[in-house]
């Protein structure tokens, strides 16, 4: 077994922290840790340093352990609420930006907590993965991208250190997750000034010219927007032939900001297939290695990547 204390000390840090905040999580990482490949523990510790340097605080180790603990207790309550009642909290992006999105304070804990879960949930590492082994291989030459909705900066950092010849724009209505992109990027040892922070409601304007990308960025965004099918319709204009898109969503994925409700996969393809895009790729993941049909027929979460392409 490896001697994570020993090789990747960062990371063990945050797991001892998790371990004195909660036995219950100390069981589910420690588990994991158990029969994780070594590349994982790679990414993790690598993962894990920059996030210290991003957040820079004296409680640093402290301070990722409770916020991932306090994000995966949000969603523990918005899975109850789901359960019970058959749909999403919040159906008006108005209350969400309420809740979340306006208050700086809450969100960068947020995507902070949500950041750390790219380690701690397997889930969650598959898809980065996916993202790493079949997205950018394929738009690794590329100069011009974006990312819609850009959250703790992490995927935004890979595409800048995947693609060295990339110029990006970044679009997003928190100041606090532009930020902490920017943050982020430096954190991977690259230049932040080349992604342009734009902060704005892609529902209401996309400040990105038809035609114009080579490459887009759309992680776990449609699930948050109230017209899903607008925005994703309009993206699909501003790419160039021969571009490519990644996009990430989820199925019975209830959270805190989560508006527009998949049911099954297939919901999901048809969505994609009637706002203009094409599949070249696709990742499904579910929880605690359950088939794809029994979290569907029981409703349970389901992690879904794409490469796509506009037909």
């Amino acid at each position: 077994m490896i001697n994570i204390e020993e090789n990747y000390p960062n990371l063990w840090q945050v797991m001892e922290q998790i371990a004195k905040l909660s036995p219950f999580q100390k069981k589910a990482v420690f588990k994991y840790c158990e029969i994780a490949e070594q590349r994982y523990f790679e990414f993790a510790e690598d993962v894990v340093k920059r996030m210290l340097n991003v957040i820079d605080r004296d409680d640093d180790y402290e301070y990722l352990a409770k916020t991932y603990l306090w994000y995966t207790k949000t969603i523990r309550v918005e899975e109850m609420y789901f359960a019970k009642e058959g749909h999403y909290r919040y159906s008006e992006f108005d209350d969400v930006y309420e809740k979340v999105y306006g208050r700086d304070d809450y969100m960068i804990n947020y995507v902070v907590g949500l950041g750390m879960t790219q380690i701690f949930w397997e889930n969650h590492y598959e898809i980065f993965k996916f993202f790493l082994d079949q997205y950018i291989p394929i738009v690794k030459d590329f100069k011009f991208g974006a990312e819609i909705g850009v959250g703790h900066g992490l995927f935004h950092s890979e595409f800048l250190r995947g693609c060295p010849h990339m110029h990006s724009k970044l679009l997003d209505i928190s100041p606090s997750s532009l930020e902490m992109t920017l943050r982020m990027i430096k954190a991977t040892g690259l230049d932040p000034t080349r992604a342009e922070p734009n902060e704005c409601d892609i529902q209401r304007k996309i400040p990105l010219d038809d035609g114009s990308l080579d490459a887009l960025l759309m992680g776990e965004l449609i699930e948050h927007i109230q017209d899903g099918e607008a925005v994703m319709a309009k993206m699909a204009k501003k790419m160039r032939p021969g571009g490519f898109c990644y996009f990430s969503t989820a199925a019975n994925s209830p959270a805190e900001d989560h508006i527009l409700l998949f049911g099954n996969i297939g919901e999901i393809r048809k969505f994609i297939d009637g706002c203009g895009w094409k599949i070249e790729k696709e990742h499904l993941g579910t929880l605690r290695n359950m088939t794809v049909k029994e979290a569907e027929d029981g409703g349970h979460n389901i992690n879904y990547a794409a490469v796509l392409t506009t037909k």
